[in-house]
C-alpha cells in the first residue's frame, strides 16, 4: 500500500508536470504569435511610412516645378512693368522737372532752417545729459573708492589678526619648548631611568637579605644584609654628586641669563629712545617719507621681539631661581639628609633596619617613576602644541594666499573700472567735440547770411554749458590720473602670486566672497547708462583674468537665450560648480537652476546623480536613449579643465532632455490640448526626484 500510494503521488507530480509543460507550451505559443502580429503591424507600418515618404517627395517635386513657373512668370511681369515705367516716367519728366526744381529748391531751404532749428535744441539739451552723466561717474568713482578701500582695509585686518594668532602660538611653542628643555636638562630621562633601574635592583636585594633574615636556618643572611647596605650608601652618595654637578650647572646658566637680560634690555631702551626721536627726524626730512616709514615699522617690529625675547628670558630667569633651583637644593638636602642617617645607623642587620631601607628605596622609586610620567606628559603637551602650531601656520600661509588673490581680483576689478571710466570720458569728449565742431561750422554759415533769433538765442543758452561740461571732464580726467598712481604704487608693493591649487575650504571661501562682491558691484553700476554698460562688458570679455576665473566658476551669459519653446516654459542651467568633502569624500558638486514660470530654486549634484537619473528615465522614456550623456571617467576627475567641460555637457543634457520631455506625447510635462503649458516646481519634481531639493542624502558636506 505504501508503495503504490508513492507511485500515485508520482503519477500525480508527473501529471502536474505535464499539465504545466503544456500550459508553457500554449503560452510559448500566444507568445509566438502574438510576436509575429507585432513584427506584421511593423513591416505594415514600414511599409506605410515608406508610401507616405514617396507622396511627400512627389508633392514636393510638383511644388518645386509649380514654384519655378511661378517665378519665371513672375520675372516676366517685372520686366514687362519695369519698361512700361521707364515708357511712362520718360513722358512726364519733361513736363515735371521743372516744377520739381523749384518746389525743391523751396523745400530744401525751409528743411535747412528747420535743421539748424533743431541742431541747436539738441545741442542745447545734450548739454544737461553730458553734465549729469558727467556727475554719475563721479559718484560712481568715489562709490568706488570707498569700497576698495574698505575691501582692503578688511584684508589687512585680517593679516594682522593671523599673524597676531601665528606669533602667540610660536611664542606659546617656544616656552613650552624652553621649559621642558630646562627640565629635561635639570633631571635627564635616562639619568631618572638609571637611578630607577638602580633602585629596582637595590630592593630586589633588600627582599632578598629580609627573607634570608627571616629564615633562621640561612647563615649568610647578615652579609646579604650588609652587602645591600653599602649598596644603597653608594647610589646615595653618586646621586648626591650628581645633584651637586647640577646645581651648579643651574647657577652659571642663571648667571649667564642674568648678563644676557641686563644687555637685552639696554639695548631695548636705546631703541625705544631712538623710536621716539624718530618722529622729529621725519619732520626734518620730509622728502624721504617712504624710506622713512618703512624704517620706522622695521624698528617697532623688532622693539616688539625684542620686548617678547627679554619677557621670556626674564620668566626663564625666575623660573630658574625660584623652581629649579630651591627643588634641587631641596632634592640634594633630602639625599644628604638619608645618607648622614644610614651612615649613623651603622649597618642594618636586623629586619626592623632592612624594613626602613626598604620603605625608603620604594618611596624613592615612586618618586621617580612619577617624574618619569611627568616628563612623558610634558612631551606629549609639546608634540601636541607643535602640531597646533603646525596647523594654525600652514592655515595662515593659505589664508594669505586667499588674501593676496583676493587683493589681486580688487586690483583687476578696479583696472577694469577705471578703463571703462576712462572709455566713458573719451566719448563724452568725443560728443562734446563734435558738438564744439558743429556749432563752430554753424557760427561760420551764419557769418555769411543772417540767422534768426531762435538760433542765436540757443546758441548763447549753449555756451555756458560747454564751458563747465569742458570743466568738468578736466576734473575726471585729473581724478582718474590720481586713482593711476596710487594704484600704480599699491601694485609695486604687492608680491608676485602663484597659481598652486589650495585646498577645498579656501576656494569656497573664496567663491562666496566673490558672489559677494559681484553682487555689490553689480549694485552700484545700475546707475550708469546704456552705452557704458555694452563698454564695461567688451572691456570685461578682452580682460578677463584666467586666475579669477579657477575660483570663480561662475558661467556668464547673455540673456535673452533660449533653446526653441524650452526656455518659455522650463529654464535649467548649471552656472558654477563647487568643491565638497576632504580627504577620500572630495568631490565636485554642480549648482542646477531651475525656473518654472514664477518659481526658481537650486539644487547641489554630483555626477552620479547625474547619471542615476539618466538611467532611470531612459528606462520609462525611449526616447532618451539618443541624448548624448558624459561619459564617466576613472582618471582626471580633480582636473579643473575636466569638470568645466562636463559642466558645459551636463547642461546642454538637460536642456535637451526637457526640450525632448515637452514636445513628447506620453510625457507628463507636455502640452495641455490647447497647446499651453501649465508647469510648476511640483510638475517637475514629479517627474524626477532629481529636481527635488533634499531628496537624497545629507553628509557633513551638504546635500548630495
Amino acid at each position: 500500500l505504501e508503495f503504490e500510494r508513492q507511485q500515485r503521488e508520482e503519477l500525480e507530480k508527473l501529471e502536474m508536470k505535464r499539465r504545466l509543460i503544456k500550459d508553457m507550451e500554449a503560452k510559448h505559443l500566444s507568445e509566438k504569435a502574438e510576436l509575429e502580429r507585432l513584427q506584421q503591424e511593423v513591416e505594415s507600418q514600414r511599409k506605410e511610412s515608406e508610401e507616405v515618404q514617396q507622396r511627400i517627395l512627389r508633392q514636393e517635386e510638383s511644388l518645386r516645378h509649380r514654384s519655378q513657373d511661378i517665378e519665371s512668370r513672375l520675372q516676366d511681369f517685372l520686366a514687362e512693368k519695369e519698361r512700361f515705367e521707364e515708357e511712362r516716367r520718360s513722358e512726364i519728366q519733361g513736363a515735371e522737372l521743372q516744377c520739381r526744381r523749384h518746389w525743391k529748391e523751396h523745400r530744401e531751404k525751409e528743411e535747412e532752417q528747420q535743421n539748424k532749428v533743431k541742431r541747436w535744441q539738441q545741442q542745447a539739451a545734450e548739454q544737461p545729459e553730458i553734465y549729469r552723466e558727467l556727475e554719475r561717474l563721479k559718484r560712481e568713482r568715489e562709490e568706488q573708492k570707498v569700497r576698495m578701500e574698505t575691501e582692503r582695509r578688511r584684508l589687512e585686518e585680517q593679516e594682522r589678526e593671523q599673524l597676531s594668532l601665528v606669533g602667540r602660538l610660536e611664542e606659546q611653542l617656544r616656552e613650552k619648548h624652553e621649559a621642558a628643555s630646562a627640565l629635561l636638562a635639570r633631571e635627564d630621562a635616562r639619568r631618572l631611568e638609571d637611578e630607577r633601574q638602580a633602585l629596582a635592583e637595590i630592593r630586589e636585594v633588600l627582599l632578598r637579605a629580609k627573607e634570608a633574615a627571616e629564615r633562621s636556618d640561612v647563615e649568610d643572611a647578615g652579609k646579604e644584609g650588609k652587602c645591600a647596605h653599602n649598596r644603597y650608601m653608594d647610589f646615595k652618595e653618586a646621586q648626591v654628586k650628581e645633584l651637586c654637578q647640577l646645581e651648579e650647572g643651574l647657577r652659571q646658566q642663571r648667571e649667564r641669563l642674568e648678563k644676557e637680560v641686563a644687555s637685552e634690555r639696554s639695548s631695548l631702551l636705546l631703541l625705544a629712545h631712538s623710536l621716539k626721536e624718530r618722529p622729529q627726524q621725519q619732520k626734518e626730512v620730509q622728502e624721504k617719507g617712504v624710506q622713512n616709514s618703512t624704517t620706522t615699522c622695521q624698528e617697532e617690529l623688532q622693539l616688539k621681539q625684542m620686548e617678547h625675547r627679554l619677557q621670556f628670558k626674564e620668566q626663564q630667569l625666575a623660573n630658574l631661581a625660584e623652581d629649579l633651583l630651591p627643588t634641587l637644593a631641596e632634592e640634594k638636602q633630602k639625599a644628604m639628609e638619608v645618607l648622614e642617617r644610614s651612615r649613623s645607623n651603622g649597618t642594618c642587620d636586623g629586619p626592623s633596619g632592612l624594613d626602613t631601607i626598604l620603605f625608603q628605596v620604594e618611596k624613592e622609586l615612586e618618586e621617580k617613576e612619577e617624574k618619569l610620567h611627568l616628563h612623558w606628559h610634558s612631551a606629549q603637551q609639546l608634540q601636541q602644541l607643535q602640531e597646533t602650531y603646525e596647523f594654525t601656520t600652514n592655515v595662515a600661509r593659505q589664508e594669505d594666499k586667499v588674501r593676496r588673490k583676493e587683493k589681486e581680483i580688487l586690483e583687476s576689478m578696479e583696472k577694469q573700472q577705471r578703463e571703462a571710466m576712462e572709455q566713458a570720458v573719451a566719448r563724452l569728449e568725443r560728443r562734446h567735440s563734435a558738438l564744439r565742431h558743429s556749432t563752430s561750422l554753424e557760427l561760420d554759415t551764419e557769418e555769411q547770411r543772417p540767422s534768426s533769433s531762435l538760433t542765436r538765442t540757443t546758441r548763447t543758452e549753449a555756451d555756458p554749458d560747454q564751458q563747465r561740461v569742458e570743466r568738468e571732464i578736466q576734473k575726471l580726467r585729473q581724478r582718474i590720473v590720481e586713482g593711476d598712481d596710487r594704484s600704480g604704487q599699491t601694485q609695486s608693493l604687492n608680491t608676485p602670486l602663484s597659481d598652486d591649487r589650495i585646498n577645498a575650504y579656501i576656494e569656497e571661501e573664496v567663491q562666496r566672497r566673490l558672489r559677494e562682491m559681484n553682487l555689490l558691484n553689480g549694485g552700484s553700476n545700475m546707475n550708469l547708462s546704456v552705452s557704458r554698460e555694452s563698454v564695461r562688458e567688451e572691456e570685461k570679455l578682452q580682460n578677463l583674468n584666467p586666475r579669477r576665473l579657477k575660483y570663480e566658476h561662475l558661467v556668464f551669459r547673455p540673456t535673452g537665450s533660449s533653446y526653441d519653446g524650452v526656455q518659455e516654459s522650463v529654464k535649467i542651467s548649471i552656472p558654477r560648480y563647487v568643491l565638497r568633502g576632504q580627504g577620500k569624500d572630495e568631490h565636485f558638486e554642480f549648482e542646477v537652476k531651475i525656473s518654472v514660470a514664477d518659481e526658481m530654486w537650486t539644487v547641489f549634484r554630483r555626477y552620479s546623480r547625474f547619471r542615476e537619473m539618466h538611467k532611470s528615465l531612459k528606462s520609462k522614456y525611449p526616447e532618451l536613449a539618443a541624448l548624448e550623456f558624459p561619459p564617466k571617467k576613472l582618471f582626471g576627475n580633480r582636473d579643473e579643465r575636466m569638470v568645466a567641460e562636463r559642466r558645459s555637457h551636463l547642461e546642454r543634457y538637460l536642456q535637451n532632455l526637457f526640450r525632448i520631455m515637452l514636445s513628447s506625447s506620453r510625457s507628463p510635462l507636455r502640452a495641455d490640448e490647447d497647446g499651453v503649458f501649465r508647469l510648476s516646481k511640483l510638475d517637475v519634481c514629479e517627474f524626477s526626484a532629481f529636481f527635488k531639493k533634499g531628496v537624497f542624502e545629507s553628509s557633513s558636506h551638504g546635500t548630495s
